[in-house]
């Protein structure tokens, strides 16, 4: 979290420490009538590891309490928070024990740039070699093609694809020498990425 929203945390949490404990929850978290309450209690979440309740209650202070000095840190921490958090949701999804030493092309349509950039941040994960392209004329189906001896590679590339899918939930892959050669000279496998595919929030 930001330097200066983790300095202002201690005395805050020490004020609560010090009160009659009426303003604690039977978990011990400040309650939400005040724009301080609330900040002490996104503070108190975000301590205990509880990153999403914390992110919440940040926002809670920005949107119900908009004048309070306190809500331009509440927008420092919400920040970091969601840079946290799509960092873990992205290990999470690419954590998977495999890596693919290979050169890989992903390719789509203009009009699915975003998807295409979010699956080569993906695959580089996973240790490949990625060049994102994109082709007015690629195919408006997800599909992913291998060069001769990189089936083991595009297995792996089309099961993470379809983990972090959820439409379609399986890629096929196949041979595709002519193709590679014509569409992305020099990799060894090639990601079609279609409009058909719907990809998990946090590789948008």
């Amino acid at each position: 979290m930001n330097r200066r929203v983790e300095l202002f945390l201690l005395p805050a949490l020490l004020l609560l420490a010090c009160g009659n404990g009426e303003m604690l929850d039977s978990e011990g978290l400040a309650s939400t009538g005040s724009a301080f309450e609330q900040f002490t209690r996104a503070s108190q979440l975000y301590y205990r590891g509880r990153l999403t309740a914390a992110l919440d209650e940040f926002n809670g202070v920005i949107y119900r309490y908009p004048d309070s000095p306190l809500a331009s840190d509440a927008r420092l921490a919400v920040r970091r928070l969601e840079s946290d958090l799509s960092g873990e949701e992205l290990h999470e999804l690419t954590s998977t024990g495999s890596t693919v030493n290979a050169r890989v092309a992903v390719v789509g349509r203009p009009a699915v740039n975003s998807s295409i950039l979010a699956v080569g941040t993906a695959l580089r994960t996973l240790g490949a070699g990625v060049t994102e392209i994109t082709d007015d004329q690629a195919p408006a189906l997800t599909v992913v093609f291998y060069s001769h001896g990189h089936d083991d590679a595009a297995s792996i590339v089309a099961d993470s694809l379809g983990r972090w899918l959820t439409h379609p939930e399986t890629i096929a892959h196949r041979p595709g020498d002519e193709l590679i050669g014509t569409v992305a000279s020099g990799y060894d496998v090639l990601v079609i990425v279609g409009s058909d595919a719907i990809f998990a929030s946090s590789l948008r």
